[in-house]
């Protein structure tokens, strides 16, 4: 199950989305508001960045279309509120840029809508200095009544954004306006690493045109909210196409950080249809590239002859930002999985690690709180159970199923038939909050700190909630402050969850008149062909002349190599080749 869209418009089916849009929050308790005068500033040591090297390419040529596939239509275009999140969130949330950013090659803090900080851990204060350019993309300035008006509506009960709600008033107690550009967000306890990073992430909503939101949230359901990146939504087609156009003098087109990027004047997201696939329309040059994130898709025969007569290039990306959380989990609810044995069982017979040790360059997910709960590796003791004749596994991500079958194939030679049911995001959400199935496959497109993941098994934190009587015991035997590593020990240890797996690269394949710099990609990107994300989005250009020239004749030349690029810039084990 996808958690978390793969990127805004992946050729393979996104499962669900939890926003991670980092605002956490809850609407019982408002967050108190002051208007403080500027002289209490004067202390304040402000800190910008003005020297890391910019990434963006002089040699990058503006203008064109950017066509790219979109495989699910959404709901709503809100970011907010009832049936969301949803696949089209991370991109509504992209097109607004958050605070403050790391940069992308240093992870030094860098300017984006705030372009002066002070964010140290251990503070009470987190300080921010709006851009003054900072426009939104009808023209009017963004202050701090936006900030304002943004904490308000957050934690609005009547706004039903329930779980940024909740988070919001565990990091924060108050907000202090200075002027127009200056404010402070007062902590409910010192700063961390993790609190500033999620409270830089914060996009503000647009003051202006929420302060009265008449018919919330149905009459917002197709309203195009202006934004403060380069792009905003500029046409819906249902079912058919999303059309993004660039905002005419974009405040921050010549900004250290944002300039030689975001090239193109529009961006069109298309839908497959009943006569062509994602890869038809790539073949026709009504797309210009399409993600390959399985190997199936990768060494398909389809994309291997394509690339083998036609000028589409097939690209490799190796990165070193965090995997996307996955993995496997056990439903101790069950009568068949009701006790420890059982599901050591199980998981014994289906030996995941062994799966994903036969998966390509695949990685075993580790994050801070995994490496601190000192989990075991080691297969779980199942010496006195019986399996199970069979055992059904939902999952509602088509990129897993290579995995997925490894999984059933090693259980057969135990004896045990799994049974693969691909379901809706909606239906498996629905499945884990009523603890109605054996087996599930999780998968999120972005990884997970230790509060997302405590989130998870938390019934009130509005997004996905996973219900299991024997966790919710152990949760309330802790008196409620059971941490990460505490939780997740306790899941491995009674082999009710298993991690998952993540691939340290990106694939893709485009036609030739897509353009990269010279290194294609910064140390992070997981989509070198993003439109919209603020810190690794927006790189690629078009070149127009030669779409011209490739469109009229598109057959590959006798000596055009049609062999995939492997980028190993930034590969972590460069010593394997």
């Amino acid at each position: 199950m996808t958690l978390i869209p793969l990127n805004n418009r992946s050729v393979l089916p996104l499962a669900l989305l939890i926003s991670l849009i980092l605002l956490s929050q809850i609407a019982r308790a408002s967050i108190a508001v002051s208007d403080n005068p500027s002289s209490e500033l004067a202390g304040v040591a402000w800190q910008s960045n003005d020297d890391s090297a910019p990434w963006g390419d002089a040699n990058a040529q503006r203008g064109g279309i950017s066509r790219q596939p979109l495989l699910h239509f959404p709901p709503n275009i809100r970011r907010i509120g009832p049936q969301t999140p949803h696949s089209f969130s991370a991109t509504l949330e992209n097109l607004q840029l958050p605070l403050i950013a790391r940069h992308p090659q240093d992870s030094r803090w860098i300017p984006m809508l705030a372009s002066r900080w002070l964010v140290n851990e251990q503070a009470m204060r987190l300080y921010f200095e709006l851009d003054a350019d900072a426009r939104w993309s009808d023209g009017v300035a963004v202050t701090t009544e936006d900030i304002r008006f943004t904490l308000e509506f957050l934690t609005d009960p009547a706004t039903a954004a329930v779980w940024q709600a909740e988070r919001l008033q565990q990091l924060i107690s108050g907000l202090e306006v200075f002027d127009q550009q200056r404010f402070a967000l007062v902590l409910q306890k010192p700063a961390t690493m993790n609190s500033i990073r999620e409270l830089a992430s914060l996009r503000p909503f647009a003051a202006h045109v929420y302060r009265n939101p008449r018919g919330w949230p149905k009459s917002f359901d197709w309203y195009p909210e202006p934004t403060t990146g380069p792009y905003y939504l500029a046409q819906l087609n249902p079912n058919a196409q999303i059309v993004l156009r660039e905002t005419s003098d974009w405040w921050g087109r010549d900004k250290r950080y944002f300039k030689h990027r975001f090239n193109v004047r529009r961006v069109n997201l298309r839908m497959p249809d009943k006569d062509y696939s994602v890869v038809d329309l790539l073949e026709r040059g009504e797309l210009d590239v399409i993600p390959l994130n399985t190997t199936e898709n990768w060494q398909s025969e389809q994309i291997s002859q394509l690339s083998n007569s036609k000028r589409i290039n097939r690209i490799q990306f190796y990165h070193q930002a965090p995997l996307p959380f996955t993995g496997l989990l056990l439903n101790a609810n069950h009568p068949s999985l009701s006790s420890k044995s059982q599901r050591a069982a199980v998981l014994s017979a289906l030996s995941p690690q062994t799966a994903i040790s036969e998966l390509n360059e695949a990685e075993s997910l580790s994050t801070d709180f995994i490496r601190r709960s000192e989990a075991s590796d080691k297969q779980p003791n199942a010496e006195i159970s019986v399996l199970p004749d069979e055992l059904p596994l939902i999952y509602s991500d088509q990129q897993d199923l290579m995995f997925l079958r490894l999984l059933q194939q090693q259980a057969k030679t135990k004896g045990m038939n799994i049974l693969l049911e691909k379901v809706s995001p909606a239906k498996l959400r629905s499945a884990l909050q009523q603890a109605n199935y054996d087996l599930t496959w999780l998968r999120f497109s972005s990884p997970l700190d230790g509060e997302n993941f405590l989130s998870l098994f938390h019934s009130g934190n509005g997004q996905i909630f996973i219900s299991m009587d024997a966790v919710q015991r152990f949760i309330s035997g802790t008196g409620n402050t059971a941490t990460a590593e505490q939780l997740f020990k306790y899941l491995q240890d009674e082999s009710i969850f298993h991690t998952g797996y993540g691939y340290p690269y990106c694939r893709s394949a485009s036609w030739q008149w897509l353009k990269l710099p010279k290194n294609q990609g910064t140390r992070i990107s997981t989509d070198l062909f993003d439109p919209f994300d603020a810190v690794t989005g927006g790189l690629f250009w078009i070149d127009r002349k030669q779409r011209a020239d490739i469109l009229a004749k598109p057959e590959r030349g006798k000596n055009d190599d049609s062999k995939p690029h492997i980028n190993i810039q930034y590969r972590l084990n460069n010593n394997q080749l």
